[in-house]
């Protein structure tokens, strides 16, 4: 049998307990793993100082949260086997870490905000991120106005000029 050599894996979190008696388990990773785990299709568990894979279940991933996954796995079907894998390391080959998608939102401080229809807006001062909506801050007449924003409201984005424009909503901006 071939082991998998560490150097080609990278090590993305620990088993830290069982869920349930049919031998699921609950793995901590490291938030910026979340989009690895999500594609993963195996883990490499390491038990007695080799890389082991273990095959996930069809749906057999259910996140609690940004950095843990209750996993179910094909081998593994009673707690008492789960037990086993507590405490040890989860690991990916190098190959197969995602990284997170590119979200161009986060260079926009300081653009000047333009609407399709109404023209120049005012400077992005702020954005937020309200679980997942992006809300930019800009400085509309002197007064605060709460833009919100998604990709399908883009209608251009000039880096170089440092400007976004966007189909705003009707009746978010009055007067």
């Amino acid at each position: 049998m071939e082991t998998i050599p560490k150097s080609d894996c990278e090590k993305i979190g620990f088993f830290r307990k069982t869920h349930g008696v049919h031998g699921e388990v609950v793995l901590e990773y490291e938030e910026h793993y979340e989009y690895s785990v999500e594609e993963a299709e195996r883990f490499f568990v390491e038990l007695d100082g080799l890389l082991v894979p273990f095959f996930i279940q069809d749906e057999g991933l259910r996140f609690r949260s940004a950095k843990s996954v209750i996993v179910n796995f094909e081998e593994v079907k009673t707690e008492a086997y789960a037990k086993r894998l507590i405490g040890q390391s989860a690991w990916l080959y190098k190959t197969e870490i995602v990284d997170e998608p590119e979200e161009h939102t986060a260079t926009l401080l300081g653009y000047t905000l333009i609407d399709e229809q109404r023209g120049v807006i005012g400077p992005i001062e702020e954005m937020d991120d309200f679980a997942g909506n992006i809300v930019f801050n800009v400085n509309f007449r002197g007064q605060e106005l709460l833009v919100p924003y998604n990709e399908e409201m883009l209608v251009e984005l000039d880096e170089g000029r440092k400007e976004i424009t966007l189909k705003l909503p009707d009746g978010l901006i009055e007067g």
